[in-house]
């Protein structure tokens, strides 16, 4: 559990009073969180990045009461946000992985078998952490070096330096190329709609954004899907198994 020090972050977003009440409702969420009333600190919680706080550390605070309240689907959703903000937290990642093994283990006992996803997809994971402004940084330096390279390669007349600009270039040139493949699929620009994780367990999955609408079937709390678009009080979605339909909107969020 991390207990921060938001004075500045919440002065920044907010008005001197408002800055006094977000940090009022910290301290509470953090005593709720201290005495075991995991529910009520995630209330809090969720108050202040209602307030338009986006801290990977807020998040990481709101996702392990989540858990603690038993709260798995919401756990993950606020975990992977945290993950989003702050690309390879280590604890993030242990409590991320520990919501998905109990999903799991729920399932099981109620079913009698599971099967959770634990991993993203490999080229997901090689990129998972790093952010977007970092690989945005990187590609900027590969290319301007890459560009130089072959700029001093052409008026060099030294043997020696051409054989060794030779041999730069090429490999300056796949790492540009790694790095904009790696932007790509961080960025998440080669697909469809929007990450989201189901928040509600056995959330019906209909044939059309109506309550009237056949059933397809159902989702679990903590599962992986795309928002592909939304309608009123629906969005249709495309889930980890590969399936689409529409849901509630109060069931699947955007992470």
């Amino acid at each position: 559990m991390r207990t921060l020090l938001l004075a500045a972050l919440f002065t920044l977003l907010s008005s001197p009073a408002s800055a006094q009440s977000l940090q009022r409702i910290f301290s509470s969420a953090n005593e709720a969180y201290f005495r075991g009333d995991f529910a009520s600190a995630a209330k809090d919680y969720e108050k202040i990045v209602q307030a338009g706080v986006r801290d990977a550390d807020v998040y990481f605070n709101l996702a392990t009461a989540y858990a603690r309240a038993g709260e798995y689907g919401k756990a993950i959703l606020f975990y992977e946000r945290g993950l989003k903000a702050k690309p390879g937290d280590e604890a993030a990642e242990a409590g991320l992985a520990a919501c998905r093994n109990l999903l799991g283990k729920r399932e099981a006992e109620k079913q009698g078998e599971a099967v959770v996803q634990t991993r993203p997809p490999l080229s997901e994971a090689l990129v998972r952490p790093f952010s977007e402004n970092l690989l945005a940084g990187l590609l900027l330096l590969f290319d301007f070096a890459f560009f130089a390279l072959l700029i001093a390669l052409r008026l060099s007349e030294r043997e020696s330096l051409r054989i060794g600009l030779g041999i730069a270039a090429p490999l300056i040139g796949f790492l540009l190329i790694l790095t904009v493949g790696g932007l790509l699929v961080k960025s998440e620009a080669l697909k469809e709609g929007r990450a989201a994780i189901v928040i509600n367990d056995e959330a019906a999955i209909r044939e059309g954004p109506d309550p009237r609408a056949q059933a397809r079937g159902k989702a679990q709390q903590g599962q992986s899907a795309r928002i592909i678009k939304g309608e009123a009080d629906y969005v249709r979605v495309r889930l980890s198994d590969g399936s689409e339909g529409w849901m509630k909107r109060s069931d699947v969020e955007a992470i």
